[in-house]
């Protein structure tokens, strides 16, 4: 079975667990996904199988879409709420400074990743090395935020300050870190308290569906569906031939600095991506 199935995920259960359950539903052994999130983070959730595996290059640059509640008085090792408690202390928070911390991160280009996280170091994923208590100096990251939009005033949660915001970011982009950020910006301490993520790429919340709710047949969609906006080249049959063995393809059939979908007669046989200038190798091959 191939193609795409985007879950609204529930807090609880972590992404390779939605994995490992689609797995057993479809009886797929090749079940991936397009970026991880946190066991209390909820929405978008796309995850491929069988062969759609292979176009995860062509997805992991998509740009995400956030609904995130920022906590401020207390701050965590793992930098949101379900981690242990570093800091306690109830804060007044001024909204005017609140804001222009906000809007002076925005600008930021690059981000400090948080110790729990799926980042690899020498071979060694961030959040095994934390749980054994290693610290590793992580450098910056080059992330951004496209826009955002501050949802609600602060309010209280049992007690604390909060604000709802809404981030359109780059992939590799931590609303935790963000969480962080803005507590170091305001001396708070502070942390993220809820995350929803509404949008990956062209996936958006209200398409998808509940785990619970999953009717494969009824919400696959194929890989022909997913990437019907790139540009397609008809080839005949003799390039048919060489594309299905996954031969190079030039400037002699396309120009492009793109991806793009190979068919021959009217049916999807490729997909291929450039690897050079006007040099093209396959991505997936149908």
């Amino acid at each position: 079975m191939d193609g795409f199935l985007i879950i609204n995920k529930d807090k609880g259960i972590t992404s390779f667990g939605v994995c490992n359950k689609i797995k057993k539903i479809t009886n797929t052994k090749h079940v991936g996904h397009t970026g991880t999130l946190d066991p209390n983070t909820t929405g978008v959730l796309v995850v491929t199988l069988g062969k759609a595996c292979k176009t995860l290059p062509l997805l992991l640059e998509h740009k995400k879409e956030y609904k995130t509640t920022i906590l401020f008085g207390k701050s965590s090792d793992s930098l949101d709420i379900t981690g242990n408690i570093l800091e306690d202390r109830r804060v007044d928070i001024n909204k005017e400074e609140l804001l222009k911390a906000i809007s002076e991160i925005s600008k930021r280009k690059t981000q400090v990743p948080p110790m729990f996280s799926a980042i690899k170091v020498d071979g060694k994923k961030m959040y095994d090395l934390a749980r054994k208590g290693e610290s590793v100096d992580l450098l910056p990251r080059d992330v951004y935020i496209n826009s955002y939009k501050v949802l609600s005033d602060l309010y209280l949660i049992d007690g604390y300050y909060a604000i709802d915001i809404y981030l359109n970011t780059s992939k590799g982009f931590y609303v935790r870190s963000f969480a962080r950020d803005l507590g170091l910006e305001l001396k708070v301490p502070s942390l993220m308290y809820s995350l929803d993520r509404i949008s990956s790429g062209d996936f958006r919340i209200e398409d998808s569906v509940k785990l619970d709710d999953l009717d494969i047949l009824n919400h696959i969609i194929s890989i022909e569906d997913v990437f019907k906006n790139l540009e397609k080249l008809e080839v005949n049959d003799y390039f048919a031939h060489l594309a299905s063995n996954g031969v190079v393809l030039d400037s002699r059939q396309i120009k492009t600095d793109k991806p793009f979908l190979v068919y021959n007669k009217g049916k999807l046989i490729a997909i291929y991506a450039p690897v050079d200038v006007y040099k093209y190798k396959p991505v997936i091959i149908l």
